[in-house]
């Protein structure tokens, strides 16, 4: 079923009679368009130019053309535009360079994204502002002072022939009563309190329970390689958390679902 905003019926043409732009440089992310198409339908034409034979190649909007075959949708709103090949391509990079020559302020992103977050969590995570990024984002923002807390601390990206290595910080207290305690390859968060903390790293949550609590948290830290291994980890959680095949109300429980069922040890 087509999802094209009322107002732009009347530009309304049959998919099957639009052309893609041949070489097109531009690879855009169809699975955030149809994200979008899912919530809002189409609201923005996309621009073609007529071929003279009853189809038109698209100049602006490729992807939105894929997102929407890819929805089942047989008809797009479009606006023509005519121009010979030279111009039509000139407009097609220029159409392209404007949105790559922009950038996005952090603070404004991570307010605007606060107001919406709670009732588009789907559309949000389907656009790749999922818990990993808005959580990254959040912090940057509080880096850059204009918000009071933030909860989560990006890793920063190491390159061991370049960056030294700064040993493990052993023992580090939070305001909110629990101490990191390292080893060296991982934490554990521990009430800040009588427990002896290094016990705790040899012998596990059974040294916290002595002290009336039921269960520490392990927190491995990853150390990519790149930062295309770390995009690569992140789209593979983004991926893990809407698959249908791996139940759980939490990323950890999805996580150990997926490995139980790939893993033989």
């Amino acid at each position: 079923m087509n999802k094209i905003d009322p107002s732009l019926n009347e530009f309304a043409v049959e998919i099957d009679s639009l052309v893609p732009l041949p070489g097109n440089p531009r690879k855009g992310n169809i699975e955030a368009i149809m994200s979008s198409y899912n919530e809002f339908g189409q609201v923005k034409p996309i621009v073609v130019r007529p071929n003279g034979d009853g189809t038109s190649t698209v100049i602006a909007g490729n992807h939105q053309l894929e997102a929407a075959r890819r929805l089942g949708w047989d008809k797009i709103a479009v606006v023509k535009y005519e121009a010979d090949d030279k111009k039509a391509t000139a407009f097609a990079l220029a159409d392209n360079r404007t949105v790559e020559l922009g950038h996005t302020d952090p603070e404004l992103l991570n307010d605007m994204l606060e107001t919406v977050v709670e009732d588009y969590s789907t559309l949000l995570d389907g656009l790749g502002w999922d818990e990993f990024e808005l959580a990254a984002l959040e912090e940057q923002a509080f880096r850059l002072g204009n918000i009071e807390d933030a909860g989560y601390v990006p890793p920063v990206i190491i390159n061991p022939n370049l960056d030294p290595v700064v040993p493990p910080t052993p023992e580090v207290t939070s305001p909110s009563g629990v101490t990191v305690v390292s080893d060296g390859e991982n934490g554990k968060i521990v009430p800040t309190g009588d427990v002896d903390q290094n016990s705790v790293v040899a012998t596990g949550s059974t040294t916290i329970g002595q002290s009336g609590s039921d269960r520490a948290i392990v927190q491995y830290t990853l150390v990519f390689d790149s930062p295309e291994q770390q995009k690569r980890w992140y789209d593979f959680i983004r991926w893990l958390r809407l698959d249908p095949g791996y139940d759980g109300n939490t990323t950890a429980t999805r996580l150990l679902n997926f490995i139980d069922s790939h893993a033989d040890f």
